[in-house]
C-alpha cells in the first residue's frame, strides 16, 4: 500500500488568481530543501493541534491546508483563498515516507509582497492499517513587489 502513496507529484487545488497575478509552481528540488524557506514557529494551543496526526484517508493536500489554518490562526487569515497546492513525495532509503506540501497564495493586499508560499513537511507513521501524516516543519517564502528582489521568491522579508 505504501508504494501507491508516492505516485503523486503535483496537484492543483483551485485557481482564484486573476491573469495579472500568475501563480508559478515550485520545482521538486526547491520544495525538497527546507533551507529555501524561513522557518515558522507556532505557539500556544496551535502547537498541540498541529501535532495531531492527519489520517492518510484525509489526503495530504487536505492535511496541509488544515495545518496551514493553524499556522495563520493568530493573524485572522484563517479563511484565506489559496491559489495552488503542490504535493511532493520523497521516497528514499534514509527517509522512505517523507512528503512536502507547498501552498501558494497570491494577490496579497501588501505594498511589498505579492505572494506567499507555505512549505509543510510530513512523515508517514503508523501501522499499515492505520497510517497517519505527522507534520515535521513549516516554512514560508515571499514574492517581492519592489526592490532588487521583484518577482523573486525569498525567505527574507521583502523591502
Amino acid at each position: 500500500m505504501a508504494s501507491a502513496l508516492f505516485s503523486l507529484s503535483f496537484v492543483s487545488v483551485s485557481t482564484h488568481a486573476t491573469t495579472s497575478n500568475s501563480v508559478s509552481t515550485i520545482s521538486r528540488a526547491e520544495a525538497a530543501n527546507p533551507a529555501n524557506f524561513k522557518h515558522l514557529n507556532i505557539n500556544g494551543g496551535a502547537v498541540t493541534s498541529a501535532s495531531a496526526p492527519c489520517s492518510i484517508k484525509k489526503g495530504l493536500i487536505a492535511c496541509g491546508l488544515e495545518k496551514l489554518k493553524l499556522i495563520n490562526s493568530s493573524i485572522n487569515e484563517v479563511d484565506a483563498d489559496y491559489d495552488l497546492a503542490q504535493a511532493f513525495y520523497y521516497p528514499s532509503k534514509s527517509q522512505p515516507k517523507t512528503a512536502v506540501v507547498v501552498i501558494t497564495r497570491s494577490g496579497l493586499m501588501d505594498d511589498s509582497v505579492s505572494a506567499e508560499r507555505y512549505r509543510i513537511s510530513f512523515t508517514l507513521k503508523g501501522k499499515p492499517s492505520d497510517l497517519n501524516w505527522q507534520w515535521v516543519q513549516y516554512g514560508v517564502q515571499y514574492q517581492c513587489v519592489r526592490g532588487n528582489k521583484v518577482g523573486k521568491w525569498t525567505k527574507s522579508l521583502c523591502p
